[in-house]
């Protein structure tokens, strides 16, 4: 699984993240809540090997994260990392490719379905909103069920309907073995997370 060892980011000297340690647990729910400006988003960026680390590693079974172990991780960022001008079903179908996975137009169907957009998969993704594109995000990182996910701010832009649906998708997530790790303002109605974090002076705590 992902481990994190001792690990600081730091921009013209200035450490955002300092000497955290982590080690993401399978099926385990892990949720970090912190003020703006923490370092939560720095972090995940890290962990999902989109940044280097200053100091420490960043590990996946052992080793430090390189491409095949990036292929075991779903991510969601605050840029939800779609094409405009393609459509929900062929932004899927783009992505499952380049995981290798067989099938993908059913697989692309399938979870345009679960996250809510079965009637849209054929609009442009220009066409969305911004709902629509959190939930067709959503769907793209978790196309190749991967082992972990790690999510900053899933639920951002999503009515009532769509919390229900991507906290949902979350918790078959960790039932089926993965382990999730979100970033979130604050604990979301309805979702009890098994491991709670804060950031305190860009050190990663347990919350409670």
């Amino acid at each position: 699984m992902l481990v994190l060892e001792d690990v600081t980011k730091a921009y013209d000297l200035q450490p955002v993240i300092e000497e955290i340690c982590l080690a993401l647990e399978p099926g385990v729910r892990h949720l970090l809540t912190a003020p703006n400006g923490s370092g939560k988003t720095t972090l995940l960026r890290v962990m999902a090997g989109l940044s280097r680390p200053s100091r420490g590693r960043v590990l996946w079974d052992g080793r430090p994260l390189g491409p095949a172990g990036r292929r075991h991780l779903g991510v969601v960022l605050q840029q939800p990392m779609l094409y405009g001008d393609l459509t929900g079903a062929e932004n899927l179908v783009l992505f499952g490719g380049l995981y290798g996975l067989r099938d993908t137009r059913r697989r692309a169907k399938r979870w345009l379905e679960r996250v809510g957009l079965g009637d849209v998969g054929a609009r442009p993704v220009r066409e969305y909103s911004k709902g629509m594109r959190q939930r067709l995000a959503v769907a793209r990182a978790m196309l190749h069920e991967p082992d972990v996910l790690l999510l900053d701010e899933p639920l951002d832009g999503l009515d009532a309907k769509g919390r229900r649906v991507v906290l949902g998708l979350l918790e078959d997530a960790a039932a089926r073995g993965a382990a999730v790790f979100a970033v979130m303002h604050d604990t979301p109605d309805g979702w009890r997370p098994d491991r709670r974090f804060t950031l305190r002076w860009g050190r990663l705590v347990v919350d409670g």
